[in-house]
């Protein structure tokens, strides 16, 4: 009878195996959350600085002499805005853009089973990048979002899978079992017939032996 050989262990996404990925993935969201902020405390704190230092450097910067930036602090930051805010954009597309990418060569060469089990973890990866290169809403974390969404459906479905195969396992160790025990009651059975006719075989040849004796010897003995 065939046996069933036993099929490889599947592989298991867990959250520890997803913690380095996700480690990660919340550094470049908190990159790019800063330099999106530079919308609202760009101008303050340009104003702040201007208006602490008071130097001619920092006047002849913004195009001020030294008291006129303390008069004229917030003024200046909103100046500054022009400058502030559009350096803050660039440097939140480039963290979105560095993170994505990185992130995305991680996950292919160590983890592309996530795009399996994910029908639409492609598209979902992608649109992660489409929203951190818009100003202000690029504030949203995410990177991290979609990733742990991606991360939470491959643990369930490889986990279901895992509890399948171990399942099939117990199944198949069973029939093996089953299949021995049979195999080994035919062979005792086989032996013990063998026995029997090996015995009969031996009473009958004593009993034609017995007969073949002519009637006088046995008369003597």
């Amino acid at each position: 009878m065939r046996q069933n050989r036993p099929s490889p262990e599947p592989p298991v996404m867990t959250w520890r195996k997803a913690g380095p990925v996700l480690a990660v993935a919340g550094l470049f969201d908190a990159g790019q959350i800063f330099f999106q902020l530079f919308w609202f405390f760009g101008p303050a704190l340009a104003a702040i600085y201007c208006t602490s230092t008071a130097t001619d450097w920092v006047g002849s910067l913004w195009g001020l002499t030294a008291s006129a930036c303390g008069l004229v602090g917030v003024a200046a930051g909103v100046a500054a805005s022009a400058v502030t805010i559009p350096f803050g954009v660039v440097m939140a597309m480039a963290v979105g853009l560095t993170g994505f990418l990185s992130l995305g060569l991680w996950i292919v060469r160590t983890n592309a089973r996530i795009f399996k089990a994910n029908a639409t973890g492609a598209l979902w990866f992608g649109g992660s990048l489409v929203i951190s290169e818009l100003p202000l809403i690029g504030a949203l974390p995410a990177l991290s979002l979609v990733l742990w969404k991606l991360y939470r459906t491959q643990i369930r479905v490889e986990g279901k899978a895992h509890a399948k195969w171990k399942k099939e396992q117990a199944e198949t160790l069973r029939q093996e079992r089953e299949q021995q025990t049979a195999r080994l009651m035919r062979i005792q059975t086989a032996q013990v017939a063998e026995a029997d006719q090996q015995a009969a075989n031996e009473a009958v040849y004593a009993e034609d032996a017995n007969d073949e004796i002519p009637e006088e010897v046995r008369r003597a003995a």
